[in-house]
Formats: structure tokens, C-alpha cells, sequence
């Protein structure tokens, strides 16, 4: 590899991961890039001259670099990956060979094992050469910024923390009776799970008791929304509920307050889910209905259903027929003309433009499905509908 290329694969990287580089002789002096700013600080002092091919990285506190030392036609040079923000450092700027580098302008944020897999690639690209991680040589400011990776101490705090309340197990063993509570709509059961559930959530995930609750909260909305998705409620409907619960939390000004909300947010989707059409439908009509949804601006095939489904296109033509009373091809097709009727409403899309965005295979195809469906044509049914959609 030449220099050239070497600073091509630099360019090329930091304009994919915004993780600056910096080329330096064995003299220290700075190959590329090419600064007006000068280095303050020699950067001999970070470089401690090596003739292993172990990898030198340092934790700063608010920000991570690295070195290594590598060859090119009997010449050494060394490569410094860096600055890099340290993720969950609150500082967004930091100084580093006496230039002030800025986040999201000069760098990125990452944490320890993704600034690894970045250092890594950068030496295997240099070097083509691999190294074991064993080579990968960590350095500290000092003990407390070794101790300052955030997401290490709160792991064991939270083992401790778990293996002196006995509450791992049983959490869990609640949490997923609360699940199978929603699934079978059985409010006074949920009601019941839920006081429980209060009583063995032992560990804070914060040091306030409503922020923590909130955090809580917006797991639970996760877990809950997937659910309902794989039950059978559309995507735009699941996450429509989860979006508007989730920004009601602004309005939440105390603990009681936040586990009323959490239980109100619990039936909301036990309404959702069970006033579906599909909540008692099997799981194969789920998936196809929930593909089809979520790619309704896509030209979508039953070979394409059949392979997400894993079963044989025959068959998943079959049952569906069977369960929803009419055939995949028809249920697309009135899918894409409800989704049609909403942006004839309420965007200024022409049909052209509303054919081609719903993967129609033509504007003249589209007209002609939307009157078999509807009973009149796309431009009959915006002049019959649109005063009455804006009143």
C-alpha cells in the first residue's frame, strides 16, 4: 500500500464514521491531514514507541483514541484513530494535541466495543494483516475514568442489587403472566398482576422514583407495542399508540400519578389488541397481514409472503382464504385503495403520482382497481369526499 492510499482509506473512513485519523512519521511529525492548526503538545507524549503489533487504546473519560504502529515499503509509520467521544460523556467538545474538537462537527460518539471494531478495521485495512483482541491494549486516565464506563457499574450495581432482593425470577415470572393477561383480555387478572408487579420491582432505575417509573413505563410500551404487532394490529396503529403514550409522559408530575397512567396504558392496549379483527386469527394471517401493512408502498408478491411466511404459497393461499374469506391478492388490493382514499384526502398527490407511489403497475391499472373496490373513480371519490374530510 502507498501513502496515497493510505490517506484515501483515511478520507473514506471518517467520512463513514466520523472518527478523525491522524498519519504520523516515527519522528511525530504529522503527515496528513493537512492543518492550519498547529499541535500545541508533542505528540511523542501519547506515542510510546513500540515494535509489537499490539494496539494502544486510551480512555480519556470524555473521549477515546488509539494508536498502532505499521509498515509500509520498510518505513514505520504510526496511525492515531481519534478523538472519539466516550457515549454518555456529557462534554461535547474536547481538546485533544491542542486542537478543540467538536461533536457531530468533528467527531462521533461511541462506546468502548464499537471504537474497537473501528481501530480494528482500520489496522486490518493497513496492515492486511488480522490481530487477536488480545492485542488490544487498554489505558486509563486513571482509576476513577476506569471506573467511569457507566454501563459496567450500573450492570453490577444492578446484580447486586438483584441478588440481594431475590427479584430477578420473579419479575420476569410476573412480567410474562402480565403478557399472557393482555393476550387473553382478562382485565381483573392484569389489575391483580399489575399491583404484584409493583412490589417486585425492587431495582431503581434512577435515583428519583418517577423518573425511574417513567423509564419503566416506556420499557413496558416497547415490549407491549411488539406484542400487539405480532397479534395482528397494523404497525401504524401499534406504534400510532405507543407515540401518543409515551408523550403523555411530559404531563405526569408524580409517582401515584405515573402508575395510574401506566395502568390506563396497560387497557388501551388490551382495547387495541382485542377490537382488532385479527386479534383471534392465526399467527400465519398475523404475519401476512402485518407484511402487507408495513409494505403497502411496495409492489408485494405471494412468493415474497410465502418466503416471509416460511410456508409453501399454496398453502399460505389456502389458509388465508380460509380465515379472512377472501384471497391475498383482493386483500392487497384493498389495502392499497384505503391507503389511496387517505392520500386523496389529505395530500394534493395527482393519480399518476398516487399509482406510482403504491407500486401500481400503471395509473390506468390503478383507476380501474379503485373503482372495482370503491364503486367510482379516484377523482368521483375526492369530489364526493374531500369537503366533507377538511370540515
Amino acid at each position: 500500500m502507498k501513502i496515497d492510499s493510505v490517506k484515501h482509506v483515511m478520507d473514506l473512513l471518517y467520512h463513514k464514521y466520523l472518527i478523525p485519523m491522524l498519519l504520523v512519521d516515527e519522528q511525530g511529525k504529522l503527515l496528513y491531514p493537512d492543518n492550519s492548526w498547529e499541535i500545541k503538545k508533542p505528540i511523542q507524549q501519547f506515542l510510546k514507541p513500540t515494535t509489537t503489533q499490539k494496539i494502544q487504546l486510551y480512555n480519556m473519560g470524555n473521549y477515546l483514541f488509539a494508536y498502532f504502529r505499521f509498515e509500509i515499503n520498510q518505513q514505520f509509520f504510526y496511525m492515531v484513530a481519534g478523538p472519539c467521544g466516550a457515549i454518555g460523556s456529557k462534554e461535547n467538545s474536547c481538546t485533544f494535541l491542542g486542537h478543540e474538537y467538536h461533536h457531530k462537527i468533528h467527531y462521533s460518539k461511541e462506546d468502548k466495543y464499537s471504537f474497537e471494531e473501528f481501530v480494528h478495521l482500520l489496522h486490518t485495512i493497513l496492515t492486511q494483516e488480522t490481530i487477536d483482541k488480545k492485542n488490544f491494549c487498554w489505558f486509563y486516565q486513571n482509576e476513577k475514568d476506569k471506573k467511569s464506563l457507566q454501563t459496567d457499574i450500573n450492570l453490577e450495581n444492578n446484580l447486586y442489587d438483584r441478588r440481594v432482593h431475590e427479584t430477578t425470577f420473579d419479575s420476569y415470572h410476573f412480567e410474562l403472566r402480565y403478557i399472557d393477561y393482555i393476550k387473553r383480555n382478562e382485565p381483573e387478572k392484569v389489575t391483580w398482576i399489575f399491583n404484584k408487579m409493583k412490589e417486585t420491582y425492587k431495582v431503581a432505575l434512577s435515583p428519583f422514583e418517577l423518573e425511574g417509573l417513567k423509564l419503566k413505563f416506556a420499557a413496558f410500551v416497547a415490549i407491549v407495542t411488539r406484542m400487539a404487532i405480532e397479534e395482528g394490529v397494523p404497525i401504524n396503529q401499534a406504534f400510532g399508540l405507543s407515540d401518543s403514550l409515551i408523550q403523555g409522559l411530559v404531563h405526569i408530575h408524580s409517582a401515584e400519578e405515573c402508575l395510574q397512567y401506566i395502568k390506563e396504558a396497560t387497557f388501551r392496549f388490551m382495547e387495541l389488541l382485542h377490537n382488532y379483527p385479527l386479534a383471534h386469527k392465526s399467527l400465519l394471517v398475523k404475519t401476512i397481514v402485518n407484511h402487507i401493512d408495513g409494505h403497502l408502498y411496495e409492489r408485494i408478491t405471494v412468493d415474497e409472503l410465502a418466503v416471509i411466511a416460511q410456508k409453501h404459497k399454496t398453502h399460505i393461499c389456502s389458509q388465508f382464504k380460509k380465515e379472512m374469506g377472501k384471497t391475498i391478492h383482493t386483500f392487497i388490493q384493498e389495502k392499497k385503495i384505503d391507503e389511496a382514499k387517505h392520500l386523496l384526502l389529505f395530500t394534493d398527490y395527482s393519480c399518476e403520482k398516487i399509482s406510482n407511489l403504491l407500486a401500481f403497475s400503471s395509473q390506468s391499472h390503478f383507476i380501474q382497481v379503485f373503482k372495482k373496490i370503491s364503486g367510482s373513480t379516484p377523482k368521483e371519490y375526492k369530489d364526493i369526499h374531500y369537503a366533507h374530510s377538511i370540515i
